[in-house]
């Protein structure tokens, strides 16, 4: 197998294991995964969207696709919290927030893989992550799957 046939190996694989742990995500709008590498390769954690430990799960009154979910802490801020010292890379199944870019990039990260574009972020909030991107030298890559 080629080096870039490889690389792309990894993508897809990495890519659906966020799409698996997404699926525990306890988001009514949105359920997202996120896989965090090490500077090494090897996996640092995972994590998914969900209320904070002992709160209540959203429910269709609190958040749905016409409403902005605020009940929920996103899997890139869970999978941070449950990795230590440096992360490389993040798969995630749906292109980070302004928030968690910050986050992610504060950690090491320097390159992004994702699935679904974000489509409601503020014109103001793209400009700061494009920066923010920019300044850092962050690979940010949508992949599709289906390919």
């Amino acid at each position: 197998m080629h080096t870039s046939e490889r690389s792309i190996l990894k993508d897809q694989v990495f890519l659906r294991m966020a799409l698996e742990i997404s699926r525990l995500g306890t988001c009514c709008r949105l359920k997202v995964g996120c896989i965090l590498l090490r500077p090494d390769g090897g996996i640092a954690s995972g994590g998914f969207n969900g209320a904070l430990p002992g709160m209540p799960h959203c429910t269709p009154e609190t958040c749905g696709p016409d409403k902005r979910c605020l009940h929920t802490s996103h899997a890139e801020e869970n999978a941070l919290g449950f990795s230590e010292g440096l992360v490389s890379t993040a798969y995630v199944t749906d292109e980070p927030c302004l928030t968690c870019t910050r986050a992610l990039v504060r950690r090491g990260v320097r390159r992004v893989v994702f699935l679904r574009p974000y489509t409601s972020l503020a014109e103001q909030e793209k400009a700061e992550r494009s920066a923010i991107l920019g300044h850092f030298n962050v690979q940010w890559e949508q992949v599709n799957l289906e390919a």
